[in-house]
């Protein structure tokens, strides 16, 4: 057998470990097994069960750190993903109950897609007889999305009286918002409609979020989202609440004080996460945004110099997934009926793969589209990409910047932020676990 192309093997003082991204097992070894298997990574050799310790041998073997060829090992991977993106009895759907929003950031995606239309009953009546036509369907986890969605909270509302008696399967539901139009009538509302977690978008402390973040009859809106959560906390403690911190080289100190401030006012009920922005707008006057390096090594500081922990230092231990675009089941819908697979993409027209008709029949089906979607651009169908040790970590990056690249001209960096970090990103984990904040999952 040979050793495992998603293998990575390290020391640090004096103790050695080896990390399978295939299988994700995380072991320490002992140092004579550490030099053997360093020495047959690098000429490629053939490792036989004389060679090292028969316990040792057979649990390398079993976690996948042994194989018997690359191509195979690939191949088992690329099996996993495939099994993925055909399977039919699991849904995320994403609707945005309006384009509509109070704010214009420099950053949003939707910048140029923004009108002031709301989704009307035809629409959400066609959104429904589409669910019911899956057969396979058992799972539905659907995704509030914007615009800014609580700002047509009545539609949200009415779209789950309609759709909750229809689906009989299993339903989970989350919010991407700005929490600027949070009060208690909405509170009952996400109740209602069974909302169980929150993506709050905040850019900073309050100087910094309020020069990116205004509107007409707000003064401050750091202060007002602020006294929302606080609302969100008091009324609806069930709630999941995620902050993401929208991050710039320009305010990534700032991120620290407000994690500071959010721990304090919030003892834990509230959680942090950066959020990389990426300048999507075509936009040359906007500067300052972090590459994957930049950001690999702020996630990184954040623990090893602030002793704070980020959704990016989590241990990677769950089944292997992809980008749901890639899966015909993943529809985002927006307020006009217009589909499209990545709710990044709600509201460009250009990106649509197609309209819902009053059966709930996708018409006018842009193919082009759909078939990038689906196929383009494929990691498990690039050379590169096949041959990369940290294909099963990320998966390929984001289906949407990779197909710009190849059909675009554009020059996204799709590869890992592990990438030339694994060794400090599982080191951090060690510590962590080491102290007990992270658990490696069973």
């Amino acid at each position: 057998m040979i050793l495992s192309n998603y293998t990575f093997l390290f020391e640090n003082d004096g103790e050695y470990y080896a990390f399978n991204a295939l299988s994700k097992a995380f072991l320490e070894i002992d140092s004579p097994s550490y030099d053997l298997l360093l020495a047959k990574q690098k000429t490629r050799a053939e490792i036989t069960d004389e060679e090292l310790d028969k316990e040792l041998f057979d649990e390398l073997k079993k976690r996948l750190f042994l194989c018997t060829s690359h191509q195979d090992e690939f191949l088992t991977y690329k099996a996993m993903i495939m099994n993925v993106r055909q399977q039919s009895s699991s849904m995320h759907l994403t609707i945005a109950p309006t384009m509509d929003c109070c704010f214009s950031c420099f950053y949003c995606f939707e910048r140029d897609n923004k009108t002031k239309s709301y989704i009307t009953t035809e629409i959400m009546d066609a959104i429904i007889k589409n669910i019911e036509r899956r057969e396979n369907l058992q799972n539905l986890h659907l995704t509030w999305f914007g615009g800014e969605p609580l700002m047509a909270i009545d539609k949200m509302q009415e779209f789950y009286r309609k759709f909750r008696p229809v689906f009989k399967g299993k339903f989970s539901s989350n919010i991407i918002t700005t929490a600027h139009h949070i009060d208690e009538r909405a509170i009952d509302i996400l109740k209602e409609i069974e909302v169980k977690s929150m993506q709050i978008t905040i850019d900073g402390m309050e100087q910094t979020h309020n020069s990116i973040k205004f509107t007409e009859g707000c003064s401050n809106a750091f202060r007002r989202v602020l006294s929302n959560i606080d609302l969100l906390v008091e009324k609806y403690p069930e709630l999941g609440i995620v902050v993401r911190v929208n991050t710039t080289k320009s305010n990534s100190a700032e991120y620290i004080e407000l994690h500071n401030l959010i721990g304090k006012r919030y003892k834990g009920k509230v959680s942090m996460s950066p959020g990389l922005v990426m300048n999507r707008t075509n936009d040359p006057s906007v500067t300052n945004l972090f590459d994957r390096e930049d950001f690999s090594r702020f996630s990184l500081d954040l623990w090893q110099k602030h002793r704070i922990v980020s959704s990016w230092l989590m241990y990677q231990n769950s089944p292997h997934s992809e980008c749901a675009i890639r899966n015909r089941n993943a529809l985002s819908v927006d307020p006009e009926g217009n589909v499209y697979q990545c709710w990044e993409n709600i509201g460009n027209k250009k990106r649509t793969i197609g309209r819902l008709d009053s059966e709930g029949n996708l018409t006018n089906i842009n193919q082009t589209e759909l078939n990038r979607n689906l196929y383009g651009a494929d990691p498990i169908a690039t050379p590169k990409c096949i041959k990369c040790s940290y294909l099963p970590l990320c998966g390929g990056g984001c289906p949407i910047q990779r197909i710009q690249n190849e059909f675009e001209g554009t020059k996204n960096d799709i590869c890992s932020s592990y990438k030339n970090h694994i060794k400090d990103w599982l080191l951090t984990y060690l510590e962590l676990k080491k102290i007990g904040i992270m658990r490696e999952k069973k």
